[in-house]
């Protein structure tokens, strides 16, 4: 009896233990299961979860924005439309326009000079020595020109370029040619006005204060400074000449000092002498110190 109950005993001792063990690990599975699958959720869920919130409240707010704006009354028509297409068209034929006129402008300074061929009739200089030699003959002729006429004139005024005995390369001479029709310009400017009594000194510059970088694949600049002495009231012209001259000048800024003078071509120099020292100047005949800032536009495309 005894053994019976002890058999009966084991083996539901047996049993229990069986099914404990089995609903432990199912329990264990379940847990490492749900372990993985929160791990998951935040690693990679959460944070998409938290993004589709943000893109759905923007797409909220430009739902918003759109449903306001297609609720006001001007909106843009299609003859607002056509208007501002023709206006835009418009706008990039003036930019054209005004392209092609520094582009007129420009080929004077781009130009070689120029001689005349008995068979050829008029050629461009190719050879550096003949091109040397043209130059020297075009400088000493706008000195000559200047010596005739009644303006003082410093011994280093004019910034004519000096080889000597050195031929120059092109790399040298395409430059240098620029800056002869630059000179050859103002000499003429100079020459049209009466009102100029002496000529400072003409000088290049390396900058240019109002020149915009950005725009160098449009133009570059060829800053100059221009100083002289002239009658008061003569300088609006000199100004005019230089703006409406083949040479594109671009005037920066101008720079007046009195000069304790006074001019009247009817009077010898001693007599102009002893009125410079009276009271009863006459502003339009008086004398004035005059720096001139301008660059030179070279267009490049």
């Amino acid at each position: 009896m005894n053994i019976a109950k002890n058999i009966y005993f084991s083996q539901f001792k047996k049993t229990f233990h069986v099914i404990f063990t089995g609903m432990l690990g199912f329990w264990i599975a379940i847990g490492i299961v749900f372990f993985i699958l929160l791990v998951l959720f935040f690693v990679f869920i959460y944070p998409l979860s938290n993004q589709y919130a943000r893109i759905y409240k923007e797409s909220e707010d430009l739902s918003a924005a759109l449903t306001t704006y297609t609720a006001k009354k001007d909106l843009y028509s299609e003859t607002w439309t056509t208007s501002k297409r023709q206006e835009a068209d418009l706008y990039d034929k003036e930019i054209e326009n005004c392209k092609s006129f520094l582009k007129d402008k420009d080929d004077r300074l781009e130009a070689i000079f120029l001689i005349h061929d008995k068979e050829k009739g008029l050629v461009k200089l190719e050879d550096e020595a003949l091109w040397k030699n043209e130059y020297e003959k075009r400088v000493s002729a706008v000195l000559t020109k200047l010596g005739t006429s009644h303006i003082a004139v410093s011994e280093d005024s004019w910034p004519f370029q000096k080889w000597g005995q050195e031929i120059p390369t092109w790399d040298t001479i395409l430059s240098v040619q620029k800056r002869f029709w630059i000179l050859e310009a103002i000499a003429n400017i100079i020459l049209n006005n009466t009102g100029i009594a002496k000529l400072g000194k003409i000088t290049f510059k390396d900058t240019c204060s109002s020149y915009d970088p950005s725009l160098a694949q449009i133009y570059t600049a060829i800053p100059i400074t221009i100083r002289v002495e002239m009658q008061a009231d003569r300088i609006q012209f000199l100004l005019h000449d230089m703006l409406k001259s083949d040479i594109t000048f671009i005037i920066e800024g101008v720079a007046i000092l009195t000069v304790d003078k006074i001019l009247n071509p009817n009077l010898s120099s001693e007599d102009q002498t002893e009125l410079n020292k009276g009271k009863n100047d006459s502003i339009s005949n008086r004398i004035i110190d005059v720096t001139i800032d301008a660059y030179v536009i070279d267009y490049k495309a």
